[in-house]
């Protein structure tokens, strides 16, 4: 059986690795079809796709009151983008940013790590603070898009912006193409994921451990492959909207929608271990872009290093 589950887990990398690559490839022009930045591409139409598998399992395991996989996904996987995935992508190629992405999108990522801590400091996720989670998800997309479309039309001019939506994109395949994209990254994270649980079900591995690790590792393979695509292509925008994206909605869609089918449980040790850890992730990418408007190689390499660090820890705590 276990051969079965490695074939499938194959399986799943290759249909991401194949939907990153539409999906990239038709970023620059949808991006100009909407008269938006290459980054709210990223953090928009990108990140919806790419959280769908992880929102599907928030689901099914909050009707099986899976309290631990949830929340563990949710932690897991951001320190996993913030740590590993920004960190492989500068290792392949210095991750550049922009001034505006400082400035707009970083602090709402910086508050996401912080309300969802508080929300959970009374050891539960109550349908009160999910309504609360998604409001702020909601307002996060429709802020983004708004202030890129300012930000486009005064850089380049309302005239230039629509002689490039007319000019990049006439028909609809970007839009097919991206739609290819986002169903190949579905299945594709469906099948890692489904085999990564059924080798660890077979491994004995505990239910939060499967969710920190092994879950959070398959729910942001769509990430690692957009974000590292993005980085040899030199697109480092669409990587760095994917991954801010995907961590605000992780947290406030995809937890939120769970906790309102079913409130969910804190474990305690996460409020001493994981939520502060993902807290101070985040201020120190923040800190990182900040330094120099760039995630250079070796600040990718300690990145890097952190996530291998606090993976080995979490093994050690949770195990």
């Amino acid at each position: 059986m276990m051969a079965v589950w490695v074939i499938v887990v194959l399986l799943g990398v290759a249909a991401l690795y194949k939907g990153a690559d539409l999906l990239i490839s038709s970023a620059s022009s949808m991006a100009a079809k909407l008269g938006v930045s290459t980054a709210v591409i990223g953090l928009s139409v990108v990140t919806l796709g790419s959280i769908v598998p992880e929102l599907s399992i928030a689901v099914s395991s909050s009707f099986a009151n899976a309290n631990d996989l949830i929340i563990g996904n949710a932690l897991g996987s951001s320190i996993l983008k913030l740590g590993f995935v920004f960190g492989l992508a500068a290792l392949i190629y210095p991750i550049a940013v922009q001034s505006s992405t400082l400035k707009h999108e970083f602090p709402w990522l910086i508050a996401a790590s912080i309300i969802i801590f508080f929300l959970a400091f009374d050891l539960v996720i109550s349908r009160g603070d999910a309504l609360l989670l998604i409001a702020v998800g909601i307002a996060f997309q429709a802020y983004s898009v708004w202030m890129s479309q300012k930000e486009v039309l005064q850089e380049s001019g309302k005239t230039r912006v629509e002689k490039r939506r007319k000019s990049e994109l006439k028909t609809s395949r970007s839009w097919f193409r991206i739609a290819l994209g986002i169903v190949l990254i579905i299945v594709g994270a469906k099948f890692f994921v489904d085999a990564s649980l059924g080798i660890a079900q077979e491994l004995n591995i505990p239910q939060i451990l499967v969710g920190i690790i092994v879950i959070a590792l398959g729910a942001s393979i769509p990430e690692l492959m957009v974000s590292a695509l993005s980085s040899v292509r030199h697109m480092p925008a669409l990587g760095i909207g994917n991954i801010i994206g995907s961590n605000v909605m992780n947290i406030h869609l995809v937890v939120g929608v769970a906790a309102l089918i079913r409130p969910l449980t804190i474990h305690p040790n996460l409020l001493v271990f994981d939520f502060p850890i993902f807290i101070f992730s985040t201020l120190l990418v923040s800190v990182l872009f900040k330094s120099g408007h760039k995630l250079s190689r070796v600040e990718g390499a300690v990145l890097v290093a952190g996530y291998i660090l606090y993976f080995a820890y979490s093994l050690k705590f949770w195990g």
